[in-house]
């Protein structure tokens, strides 16, 4: 090093803690949507975080993701990256991947887990949730974090609508990959919003809400968003968020026979047509009793589990994709309710309830969710 060559400043790094489980982002979206570029973005710009990012296209085609990313895609060596983040690339079967780089555990903070753009998130959210016992005897310490969609701000529409009738969906009892991502997402981001106009983003976001009413939706162009958003979101810590809609207060279904708008779009705007074949509920819940919360638990394991509903609804079809509530318990403490298709689980919410914190809601999204389940789940809550 020659005497006029700057000497780098050494900056110390905090030692990491192997004692708690790493955060597992599912990053899932629509093909052509910008997954990539937000894998760029993650993967050069420095932003202070250490992420380990797992690449998974279908085919060959990682070969193509990763010279757009500008990394290797050998399966066998993670890639260290200038601003601190790791990086490889599956082909096939990521438990292989995931075990090679977990062998690396301090290296990274974070892991981001790419699916193929083909891919419903919804078991490998559910691999990564409630199995984690099974990935601790691999050697994994992982805890799911959340699952992040990325949706194509200009065409996103158009694509839910194409994949709505694609002959999988002639049958009427298949959902499209697109809305299966979207209703098992927690955050959705509206990318190459620079290119869309206002009118086409509003209508977006009505349709992302009338598939998922609890999706948090953020805008980005060319992938760029402050990390804190998409990483470190506990989403399956927590309950709905405060936005999550709660129509006319008295629970409302949002199925493909509503007439009206949603958020702020143009009231005119067919803000359901694209959620065909898929409804929702949300509905509030009053505090409840010991007695109460477990009778709403047995009432949760005949919905989820025998896709259907107590007596005297008995007989109906219920197909629920995703699962979330916030549910208050007469005493002043609250429980998060989380579920991915057939799992779930119900666990007492992590910090200090503040006074006057009482309301709670739930969250239910898939298909069969009609008028009976609303008056069913009423039942339970009321007595």
């Amino acid at each position: 090093m020659s005497d006029d060559e700057d000497i780098p400043t050494l900056i110390p790094v905090e030692p990491a803690d192997l004692s708690k489980k790493v955060p597992l982002t599912i990053i899932t979206g629509f093909l052509g949507a910008g997954k990539s570029t937000l894998l760029k973005y993650i993967l050069t710009e420095r932003h202070g975080y250490r992420i380990a990012v797992i690449m998974n296209e279908f085919a060959d085609s990682a070969d193509i993701e990763s010279r757009a990313i500008n990394v290797g895609t050998d399966t066998q060596e993670l890639l260290e990256l200038p601003n601190g983040c790791l990086c490889c690339s599956i082909k096939d079967q990521g438990a292989a991947a995931i075990e090679d780089l977990m062998k690396r555990r301090g290296a990274f903070d974070y892991i981001l887990l790419e699916t193929t753009g083909l891919a419903d998130p919804g078991p490998i959210a559910g691999m990564f949730w409630l199995n984690e016992e099974y990935g601790k005897g691999q050697g994994w310490d992982i805890g799911l974090d959340g699952v992040v969609c990325v949706v194509d701000g200009v065409y996103g529409l158009q694509q839910l609508e194409e994949d709505h009738k694609s002959p999988a969906q002639e049958d009427g009892r298949q959902l499209g990959e697109s809305i299966r991502q979207l209703a098992s997402g927690d955050v959705a981001l509206i990318n190459k919003t620079d290119l869309a106009t206002p009118a086409q983003l509003s209508e977006l976001e009505a349709a992302l809400h009338a598939i998922n009413p609890a999706l948090v939706i953020h805008r980005t162009v060319r992938g760029e968003i402050d990390l804190s958003k998409i990483i470190g979101i506990k989403a399956y810590a927590t309950g709905p968020p405060k936005g999550a809609e709660e129509g006319d207060g008295e629970g409302h279904v949002h199925d493909e026979h509503c007439d009206h708008a949603h958020d702020k779009a143009d009231p005119g705007a067919k803000t359901h047509y694209a959620a065909r074949g898929i409804s929702s509920l949300t509905l509030p819940c009053p505090p409840l009793t010991t007695e109460r919360l477990s009778a709403l638990d047995k009432w949760l394991q005949t919905l989820l589990w025998e896709r259907t509903l107590p007596p005297p609804y008995a007989g109906a079809e219920v197909d629920v994709l995703r699962t979330k509530g916030l549910i208050p318990v007469v005493g002043g403490s609250r429980r998060v309710l989380q579920g991915v298709r057939e799992m779930y689980e119900i666990e007492e919410e992590e910090g200090t309830v503040e006074e006057g914190q009482s309301e709670g809601k739930l969250v239910f999204i898939g298909r069969g969710l009609g008028e009976e389940i609303r008056e069913s789940l009423e039942r339970v809550l009321k007595g």
